[in-house]
């Protein structure tokens, strides 16, 4: 995840992954004729034509049904709770740039330097704004978003991410509890609130996308009669003695997984079937428009799951109309040649992102940096690469990928001072003997099998890895002839052992959080998947030391690393008019990561959307999916 959305919720650092797992393989869109790199689309206007059509939209990723990313939703569910949010006071455009969005706000919100060093920014929203159900949105709904989502509440409530408010003032004491009220947000009148920014979130290279955020419906997530109040320190939640913590608790359960949502953004979700993993979205009437005005006139969205061997033939035969972010040079390939044949269209874009190896840095072998490089030697990226993408990708050896305006801008330096890991056994062995790989089972001199580091405690420990692979994954398939089954890997005296389960389950694991206590055991120290990036790129909270929030669920890798935590929150503490010092900080944490190798970088590749082409005016490109381009799509049948 997560990637380039309009901003329905605000975009702290928490979310510098548009989700912070997605799967290997996505589905993503764009129109136009076809030409050999790409396509022209029409200029779209600033209102939605007349309302009609359907477009089916397939995802190889199933959706699980549990909308908000507060939790555990997938690459999938995202895109849906993306569809359904909105009315943000922020939102990007196509370019990554950011606006006030007049849609909703009465007049420019006005900020204030304070003399501690924070900042106050005030917004004042428009009457006569309302959610999908018709309940009248004010001031306070966007406060709600800003209390709710960073609650001590939605912690107990099992939720992995927490950081709505992060840059805010007193988002720590009221995040872990210490204290009930949000003191840097504060609500004024049924149409005015402000946000204090605390000093220690400025500069901010993203200032203004910083204090973004959307309304939220309390009644809904919480129960009736919950409200937000403001004595004079700061806003709370105020919640009536008849609602219980078991209640509460159910209310929040049925929120996250309901398709009776209320919301704000552009599309209703009307329905939901478990059984086909399928969503069906209807035009929200109610909704105002995005930061230009622009309406959808694509009356209804069908989201399903396909599969990645017979996707391309859904599209053919009429089954879906759109395939998003197809990435395999197999899949790429036979959509070009789908194209020839006439009905259909693509657009291509370099990737805002990566498919990648991640690893568990806090347990087993892999909580040992020499033991991730020598699996970085053992795995010939290049080859790797150049099999899955079929030339439509490259390897990259950071935290970024190749459609990023930071690598555009850094990429020489990037591609020649970064370690690129060069396929080598011996590198790989010296690198496991120098930790200390050198016994056999039996603590004697190791000469064959599997190697054994003896710990502090005396006991020894095999270097033995547990892979977790989802199903029906092109890529766990390549890594298991590459990585697994790689001769070589024997040879240097590493084990693995693949694990194959549903997408949704491998979330469980890798987020460790679920009701099932299973789950948050520390149990596999590999998982494959892929991920994109925001244009916000402030990795700030992804690779935090603090205890407390790595409990919360932050830092999934669980690497604790005093240098690369600094580093990570030094990037977007930069003044925006210093572009030059922001790619100085860019590059000095892609060199600490690049060494410490939390995630080994796959491939970085080139995303096709292949689509019936009665799909007019769609653009979507790297930081611009399906959820924001298909506002300004028509369908001409």
């Amino acid at each position: 995840m997560t990637k380039k959305k309009l901003l329905a919720l605000t975009l702290s650092a928490s979310m510098v992954l548009s989700l912070a797992a997605c799967g290997d393989k996505k589905t993503n869109t764009n129109s136009s004729e076809s030409t050999g790199e790409g396509t022209k689309t029409e200029e779209s206007s600033s209102s939605a034509s007349a309302a009609g059509g359907q477009i089916i939209i397939g995802n190889t990723t199933e959706l699980s049904g549990d909308w908000s990313p507060y939790w555990s939703n997938n690459a999938a569910d995202y895109d849906i709770w993306n569809f359904i949010q909105g009315s943000a006071t922020v939102e990007m455009d196509a370019e990554g740039e950011y606006h006030w969005n007049d849609t909703v706000l009465a007049e420019e919100p006005t900020s204030e330097k304070n003399d501690d060093g924070s900042k106050t920014v005030t917004f004042k929203i428009k009457d006569g704004l309302t959610f999908n159900n018709g309940d009248e949105i004010t001031a306070a709904n966007y406060v709600a978003s800003v209390l709710l989502f960073s609650s001590k509440l939605l912690v107990d409530n099992g939720a992995s991410t927490t950081t709505y408010g992060y840059n805010f003032e007193g988002w720590k004491d009221y995040n872990t509890g210490a204290s009930e009220v949000f003191t840097g947000v504060r609500l004024i009148d049924d149409n005015t609130f402000s946000i204090q920014v605390s000093a220690d979130f400025q500069p901010y290279y993203y200032e203004q996308a910083q204090v973004s955020t959307a309304p939220t419906s309390l009644d809904f997530w919480l129960g009736e009669g919950v409200e937000v109040k403001d004595d004079g320190e700061g806003a709370y939640i105020s919640i009536p003695d008849s609602l219980t913590e078991d209640t509460i608790a159910a209310n929040l359960d049925t929120a996250r997984h309901t398709a009776d949502q209320v919301s704000a953004g552009p599309y209703n979700l009307k329905s939901y079937d478990e059984a086909s993993k399928t969503a069906t979205l209807e035009i929200n009437d109610k909704y105002p428009g995005n930061y230009e005005g622009q309406k959808p006139s694509i009356e209804t969205l069908v989201y399903k799951k396909v599969e990645t061997a017979t996707a391309l033939d859904e599209l053919k035969t009429g089954s879906v109309d759109l395939l998003s972010e197809m990435s395999s040079g197999d899949e790429i390939n036979a959509g070009l040649d789908l194209v020839e044949q006439g009905g259909f269209a693509y657009n291509s874009y370099e990737r805002n992102g990566y498919g990648q190896l991640v690893f568990s840095c806090d347990f087993g072998p892999t909580q040992f940096v020499k033991v991730r490089q020598a699996i970085a030697h053992l795995l010939d990226r290049n080859e790797f690469c150049k099999t899955f993408t079929g030339g439509y990708g490259s390897v990259v050896n950071g935290m970024y990928g190749t459609g990023m305006w930071q690598y555009k801008d850094l990429a020489d330096k990037l591609d020649t001072e970064l370690d690129t890991y060069s396929y080598s056994l011996d590198e790989a062995v010296k690198l496991l003997e120098e930790d200390g790989w050198v016994y056999d089972a039996s603590g004697n001199a190791y000469t064959e099998g599997v190697r054994y580091k003896k710990l502090d405690d005396g006991t020894l420990m095999p270097l033995e890895l547990e892979w977790l692979s989802s199903e029906a994954n092109p890529v766990s398939e390549l890594l298991v002839t590459e990585l697994q089954n790689n001769p070589d890997v024997a040879k240097a005296g590493i084990k693995i052992n693949q694990t194959v389960v549903t997408f949704s389950e491998l979330l469980n694991y890798y987020y460790r959080s679920s009701d099932d206590a299973k789950y948050t055991v520390p149990t596999y120290h590999l998982f494959n998947m892929a991920t994109g990036f925001i244009p916000i790129f402030d990795p700030a909270t992804e690779f935090t030391t603090d205890e407390d929030m790595i409990a919360q669920g932050y830092n999934t890798n669980y690497i604790r690393d005093e240098e690369l935590d600094k580093l990570a929150k030094a990037i977007a503490l930069t003044d925006p008019s210093d572009k030059e010092g922001y790619l100085d900080n860019f590059l000095a944490f892609q060199k600490k990561w690049n060494e410490l190798l939390p995630n080994l970088p796959l491939y970085s590749n080139e995303y096709h959307d292949f689509f019936n082409d009665k799909l007019k005016n769609y653009n979507a490109n790297a930081i611009w999916d399906v959820t924001s381009a298909i506002i300004y799509a028509t369908v001409e049948e």
